[in-house]
């Protein structure tokens, strides 16, 4: 599995752009965790771009994780009910 960082913002300036890059390695590999540890701010777009980025998962026979994210991602991520989608896991070690 590999690790693909994320930060900063997760948004409507910049979701299609990193998730892209995010998509490349997940083509290339059997699984992606998502490190959101560093992911300041999430809105409604950077949560779609995360519940696209699951379905191209599932679709390749993929896993994606979502590990550390911030107290603030997890409440926006619980809000939008995608806590059940996204179990979000600690840090990686």
């Amino acid at each position: 599995m590999s690790i693909f960082w994320v930060q900063g913002s997760l948004d409507i300036t910049n979701v299609t752009e990193r998730l892209d890059q995010a998509r490349k390695v997940l083509v290339r590999e059997c699984g992606l965790a998502l490190d959101l540890t560093r992911v300041t701010w999430i809105d409604s777009a950077g949560m779609a771009g995360l519940v696209q980025l699951l379905a191209d998962a599932k679709a390749l026979g993929a896993e994606l994780r979502l590990t550390g994210a911030s107290a603030a991602v997890i409440r926006a991520l619980n809000c939008a009910r995608l806590d059940k989608l996204f179990p979000v896991r600690g840090q990686l070690d």
